[in-house]
């Protein structure tokens, strides 16, 4: 049961389905259904002539993954790890990888170490000279030629070139011929973050930069990919895909965690999309009066405190509280890893045994933390995705 755009799912529909599954531990649920809706949503919305880069941490699922790639038609993937980027090359050797942070060069060494195939597949991230130097010997050491890209900062200052420093880098790397460098890479997600009066301008200051860059890298002959290509010119993520095109010189954008919309992506820009994903656990206790601990004589007087507390299995999860309705974390407990007590509303029936959810601010930590996530389709549990390692 998929519900409409923004809602949230039929939790007492999601409870049944795990309890019918068996399910007894705390557990990451995804609704197939949403997903999909999802993944048709963000195809329709992105512009024409745009390739489409799918960010492996956000959706570390192999199952899900594939079935992002496919729908979306995706160019390949976006990997920011030396563990996912090996497992994706053991798994999914033809699909492709443009790294989304500069790796040092010793764990490189490793993937190409276990992975000969990662020369062909992989377009590293460079973001300064050194890093390039250090790239080529590399190369030279294994006589090979590697695919790279350069880091273009286009405004978020977190690393990366300087656009007026672009022109220097891109001399430097195509004189060394143990590189083949295919464009750039130019995240920008504090566009939709900045107030009003900064997004105008630094909106503008990003597509100056990429459309620079573009016309740069053809200048210079760049090519993406191994058979001449236009060169790349990726940007975006899951507030901004929609927004780039070949008319900013932009060759492809990457998107992943709108797709499962957690809560630190339900903002405007995501207006359409379906929560899919969220923890779900069971619930151990429930009190429908609670006495302030050390204030049990006043309880009487206090009559604002006419509210229930439940006890979770486990805790302090990077979530929000949505199920049962109108609970939230309790400010008397404060947050605990073991049972974690929420409060809210006297229920008319316990809810003990039954599932509490939870809306997770965001998936790439929180998936590898669960390990595995349960399928919902159609009402029931019908699959286990088990997820993919991010570490290192």
């Amino acid at each position: 049961m998929s519900g409409g755009a923004d809602s949230l799912p039929d939790f007492a529909l999601w409870d049944r389905a795990l309890r019918q599954a068996g399910q007894t531990l705390p557990c990451l649920v995804l609704d197939r259904g949403r997903f999909v809706a999802n993944l048709a949503l963000a195809r329709s919305r992105a512009q024409p002539g745009i390739g489409l880069r799918v960010v492996a941490k956000s959706l570390a699922a192999l199952p899900m993954l594939d079935l992002a790639v496919q729908q979306l038609g995706a160019v390949g993937v976006m990997t920011f790890s030396s563990a996912m980027l090996h497992s994706l090359l053991q798994a999914r050797p033809t699909l492709e990888h443009l790294m989304g942070k500069p790796l040092p060069v010793g764990a490189a060494a490793g993937v190409l170490g276990q992975q000969a195939k990662a020369a062909d597949q992989v377009i590293w991230l460079l973001d300064t000279v050194l890093r390039a130097q250090q790239y080529a010997e590399l190369a030279r050491s294994r006589g090979i030629r590697l695919r790279v890209a350069i880091e273009l900062d286009v405004g978020l200052h977190r690393g990366g070139v300087e656009p007026a420093e672009l022109a220097a880098l891109v001399s430097q790397i195509q004189q060394m011929p143990e590189l083949h460098l295919e464009g750039v890479m130019g995240y920008e997600p504090h566009l939709d973050k900045l107030p009003a009066p900064l997004r105008h301008r630094s909106k503008a200051a990003v597509e100056q930069a990429l459309r620079g860059a573009a016309e740069l890298l053809k200048q210079r002959a760049v090519s993406g990919g191994l058979e001449g290509n236009a060169p790349l010119v990726n940007t975006g993520g899951s507030l901004t895909f929609d927004r780039y095109g070949p008319a900013q010189g932009v060759s492809e954008v990457s998107l992943g965690s709108v797709l499962v919309k957690p809560q630190d992506f339900t903002r405007p820009a995501t207006r359409g999309f379906q929560p899919a994903m969220f923890i779900a656990t069971p619930i151990l206790k429930y009190r429908a009066s609670n006495p302030l601990p050390g204030l049990e004589g006043l309880s009487a007087l206090l009559t604002w405190r006419r509210r229930a507390n439940l006890a979770i299995y486990g805790g302090y999860w990077k979530g929000t509280p949505v199920y049962p309705h109108g609970y939230g974390y309790s400010a008397v407990f404060g947050r605990s890893s073991n049972q974690e007590v929420w409060a809210g509303p006297q229920l008319a029936v316990s809810p003990v045994d039954h599932f509490a959810f939870l809306h997770p601010s965001q998936s790439e930590a929180v998936i590898p933390e669960f390990g595995e996530i349960l399928v919902l389709s159609e009402g029931r549990i019908t699959e286990t995705w088990p997820a993919l390692s991010q570490l290192h």
